[in-house]
């Protein structure tokens, strides 16, 4: 999404104040996000350059992950609710329409910094999809823009194995929370282990002992919006799903969704795609046939209501090689292929 482009959200409850509100945001010419809905505000806040909020609005940012460009407004002649701004770590405090050219001058400079970066979910319809395996082989497609593979399953082997980097020193979760605070993308890239070639890779610590630690989406998002606001890539591996669907629809720009050809497979991927579309997050498909194929991409497409940028079937050796050194070095034709089909969809997103 370009600077221009960047959206505005204004979560403004006070009838007098909204409209001035709204009038701001509309003189920059830049998409306005109008809703006071908590669900909304949860999904869009991550992706907007700017947020506009007043007392009322801001009990909805008083926790989670902070935005870096967060506006309180009050009504004039005031007086501001510093409390309530304090709370949502609102960047500045303002009364409207008294200081509305300051507010506009506020959100030009946001618009000429805004972040362009970008959040590449890769979901599994059903569990064994080989999501994992994809995800890797487009963060390694996507080397030349320093990505981070992030691992959102805190409960699975660990991408750090599939990329033998199990020895390797960094942070892992749950060593990692940003959800105060701000952390540099660079510092988050040093923090992490990185493979040969340069990807930046935040996956689960383990454990031989009871570990109470599970992943919740507000320490992902933290992790997410550094990227974003560092102007990076990040490629997510979610768990396979609806849990993972749901994620998706709150903190990615595009899902892509890897289905196995088979009736139950391209029936779970069905219901997925619908909540995606429902919540209007772009999404693609890939097919995927594994042992036996009950599908085709004709039917799959029907049934899901999404184009299919690629499909691909088994790699000779390569389950073997994975298990035992870790994902080749040199990503097999087949499933490179793949990678570059879906890469290229993520740098034509707006």
């Amino acid at each position: 999404m370009s600077a221009t482009d960047s959206p505005i959200l204004v979560a403004v409850s006070d009838p007098v104040l909204h409209p001035e509100a709204v009038h701001v945001a509309t003189v920059t010419g830049r998409p306005v996000i109008d809703t006071l809905d908590p669900k909304e505000i949860a999904r869009h806040t991550p992706r907007v350059g700017a947020v506009l909020v007043d007392a009322g609005g801001s009990v909805h940012f008083r926790t989670g992950p902070r935005h870096p460009h967060l506006y309180l407004v009050a009504p004039d002649p005031g007086p501001v609710d510093w409390r309530a701004a304090m709370a949502c770590h609102a960047e500045a405090a303002l009364l409207l329409p008294a200081q509305s050219p300051e507010l506009l001058t506020a959100l030009g400079r946001e618009n000429e910094t805004s972040s362009s970066g970008r959040v590449l979910g890769i979901l599994g319809a059903v569990g064994g999809s080989g999501a994992s395996t994809l995800a890797a082989a487009v963060a390694r497609e996507l080397a030349d823009d320093a990505p981070v593979l992030v691992d959102a399953v805190d409960r699975s082997g660990g991408l750090d194995l599939l990329l033998c980097l199990e020895d390797v020193s960094g942070v892992r979760w749950p060593e990692i929370d940003l959800g105060r605070g701000h952390v540099e993308l660079a510092e988050l890239r040093r923090a992490l282990p990185r493979t040969p070639d340069g990807i930046a890779v935040l996956s689960a610590a383990r454990s031989r002992i009871g570990d109470p630690f599970v992943l919740d989406p507000e320490r992902l998002a933290g992790v997410l919006d550094c990227i974003r606001s560092g102007t990076g890539t990040a490629v997510v591996d979610l768990p396979a799903g609806a849990v993972g669907a749901r994620w998706a629809s709150n903190l990615c720009d595009l899902v892509i969704l890897v289905v196995p050809a088979e009736v139950r497979a391209v029936a779970a991927a069905a219901a997925l795609t619908a909540d995606l579309a429902a919540h209007r997050t772009p999404c693609h498909t890939v097919l995927r046939h594994r042992s036996w194929s009950g599908m085709g991409v004709d039917d799959m497409e029907r049934l899901t209501s999404t184009d299919c940028i690629a499909e691909f079937g088994q790699v000779a050796g390569l389950p073997k090689s994975c298990e035992l050194h870790g994902l080749p070095g040199r990503t097999p034709r087949v499933l490179a292929t793949v990678a570059r089909a879906v890469a290229a969809e993520l740098r034509e997103q707006p």
